[in-house]
């Protein structure tokens, strides 16, 4: 009986390190996939869809046949897996407003066709010729990320400043409107000092 016990428990850990195994593979791969970039080079304002959504600004699209990771230029969405509350509503509402544009089609649009040292595009997604990032920051769902200024800024602050004014979003709660204050000054302090 202890030898059948014993060799049970021995191929239950090997199934599931078999299974660990498998799936970090999987994953990995699919990283590297998303990171690769294109066979051919991305031109601003291509075609894309929208497939899957990493974060409140950070999102994969599908170009032809590959998908890349986009990091949406201008914009800082509060962390919707945080284990803090205050910060973890604000950024799960950032992250279901572009779930609604999941297997949409987008454009990726772009000044200068940039990645950033997680080789992610650095790009403005836009759907039906509306720029989604400015449309997040007018319904008060993510802050204007003033750390690293885009061509975009002054209409992106514009509309922070709107919905900050009308209470809209995390303008709505004191403490998240506080920590997005918080942040924007850091950035400020950081850009100056210039890290």
């Amino acid at each position: 009986m202890r030898l059948t016990f014993h060799h049970a428990f021995l191929a239950v850990v090997l199934g599931l390190a078999g299974a660990s195994g498998y799936f970090t593979f999987h994953v990995v791969r699919l990283k590297r996939g998303l990171a690769s970039g294109l066979a051919e080079p991305l031109k601003s304002g291509q075609a894309a869809t929208l497939e899957t959504v990493l974060d409140g600004d950070e999102v994969a699209v599908r170009v032809g046949s590959e998908t890349l990771r986009v990091r949406l230029l201008g914009i800082y969405a509060f962390d919707p897996t945080t284990a803090d509350p205050v910060e973890q509503a604000a950024g799960l509402a950032a992250l279901r407003h572009l779930e609604g544009f999941r297997g949409q089609p987008v454009n990726v649009v772009f000044d200068e066709l940039k990645q950033d040292n997680r080789k992610r595009i650095l790009a403005y997604l836009e759907k039906d010729g509306k720029d989604l990032g400015e449309g997040m920051l007018a319904q008060g769902l993510v802050v204007a990320y003033t750390k690293y200024p885009v061509p975009r800024m002054n209409a992106y602050l514009l509309a922070e400043g709107r919905a900050s004014k009308a209470a809209l979003g995390i303008w709505a709660d004191p403490q998240v409107a506080r920590r997005a204050t918080d942040l924007k000054a850091l950035w400020e302090t950081q850009r100056r000092r210039g890290d």
